[in-house]
Order: structure tokens, then sequence, then C-alpha cells
């Protein structure tokens, strides 16, 4: 049994000195541990793996200055009725176009023109430890309309006890 909530904002406390070098407003809304729903059944090391992966991308690809402040939002939502419980990584960076959403989940993929660090290995990681989770990795625009788009990655897993 793992406590989805409190393993991300464990990740949101890590991810902090990351966001704070880049002059990001990181932050966490959601459930809080131990409240209905939250819970489910998993590998909490490698739950806090697809977690930072997802906040480590976002902090990468979210440019910030001083008149515009990057923000990033990590969220746990947990529908208990449902027997879903979601992660979201939510970003105001320049989102990812629909062609390329299939192709930033491939080992070594990288978004062209963005100049953001990293190997191209962390999306594909999120995906193969959701899957390990029967869980799924939506992504979506997180302003649809608004220039940046951002990007909104949701991971949907079945929540305890919902077998």
């Amino acid at each position: 049994p793992c406590d989805l909530a409190h393993i991300v904002i464990e990740a949101v406390h890590d991810s902090v000195p990351r966001a704070l070098d880049k002059a990001l407003d990181l932050g966490y809304d959601g459930a809080q541990p131990g409240s209905p729903g939250v819970w489910l059944d998993g590998n909490p090391t490698l739950l806090q793996e697809l977690a930072r992966n997802l906040l480590d991308n976002a902090i990468n690809y979210t440019p910030s200055s001083a008149e515009h402040p990057g923000v990033v939002t990590a969220r746990v939502l947990a529908d208990p009725f449902g027997h879903v419980v979601l992660l979201q990584v939510e970003d105001s960076g320049p989102g990812v176009p629909e062609a390329e959403r299939e192709l930033v989940f491939q080992p070594f993929y990288r978004a062209l023109g963005t100049g953001a660090d990293g190997s191209g290995l962390g999306l594909p990681i999120v995906r193969e430890i959701a899957s390990q989770h029967g869980a799924e990795v939506l992504l979506e625009d997180a302003r649809p309309g608004h220039q940046p788009p951002g990007a909104r990655f949701t991971v949907r897993f079945v929540a305890r006890g919902a077998e």
C-alpha cells in the first residue's frame, strides 16, 4: 500500500532547490496524505521516481523571468467513488504540440529548439512505471487556447481496494 499524496508531496519538496534555481513557482495542490482515495498498491520507490521525473520534466521545460514567473503545480486528485486516483503535473511552459505527444514517450526523443537539459529518458520511464502499476499517462494542454498553453501530464491509477 502506498499513499500517493505523501509520495508526491515528498517529490515536490525534493524539487524545490531546482525550482528556486530557475525562479519557478513550484507547488502542491490536492488531496492530503492519509485522506480517502489516495492509497494504491505499488512500489513506493518507483512511484517516487515517476513523480520526480514528471516534476523534472516540467522544471526543465518551463521558462521563467521576473515579469513572467514560470509555474509548476503537482496535484493528487482522489475519487474514492470512481476508484481512481490521479497524479497531475502541470506547467506554464510551451506545451507539447499534438503531433509530438506520443513521441515524447519514446526513449531519447527531445523536443527541438527548447534548449532544455535532459537525456530524453524521463518520460519513457514515467510511462513504464505507470504501466507496471496498471496506470495510463495522458498529456494535454494545461491551458487550451492560451499562449503558451503549458503541459499537463495526468497519470490515472486504480485506487487501492477497487479491484
